[in-house]
């Protein structure tokens, strides 16, 4: 092999890691070091709600030291939160139903049940995984609370620690 094919072999080693799926070689590590409150593209408006969700949470929880993570699609969200890979996310309402059912676009996916934790306006509500530690949806509420970010979900089943909160 000449040296400019042996540097090409190299240069495509080294790259390689470039290709991964994140840029985070111990993604399992900052997930348990971070917050994550997912949102997606497909629908902007998740995104700057989970912003404003996260600038509360560093506001009240800075320990939490919470994040945006954003899936290409809605899809990708409810694979998170079925896997057990997220535990919070901004939605619309009708794409909470619809992924607890398992409905468009999510009938690849099995049902992925979510609790409210705060509504955000009239049609985004701020979700829990079921297995989101019941001392955390109090606190998360809490300060979506105290930030005039959201207030008491009423059409969804709620978080049993956003409950407790809102109660």
């Amino acid at each position: 092999m000449n040296r400019r094919g042996f540097l090409a072999v190299v240069g495509a080693v080294l790259a390689a890691p470039a290709y991964a799926h994140t840029p985070y070689g111990q993604w399992v590590v900052y997930r348990q070091k971070h917050l994550l409150v997912g949102s997606h593209r497909g629908d902007l408006r998740t995104y700057d709600l989970a912003k404003e969700v996260v600038a509360a949470l560093e506001e009240e929880l800075p320990e939490a030291q919470a994040r945006v993570a954003r899936g290409p699609r809605p899809q990708r969200i409810a694979s998170l939160l079925g896997t057990g890979q997220l535990f919070l996310a901004v939605m619309s309402a009708d794409e909470a139903l619809r992924m607890a059912r398992a409905e468009t676009p999510f009938e690849g996916y099995p049902p992925t049940p979510v609790h409210a934790v705060a509504a955000l306006d009239p049609d985004y509500l701020l979700f829990a995984a079921p297995e989101f530690p019941r001392d955390h949806g109090r606190l998360v509420a809490q300060a979506v609370d105290h930030a005039g970010l959201g207030v008491r979900p009423t059409e969804h089943t709620t978080h049993a620690g956003a409950a407790a909160y809102w109660s």
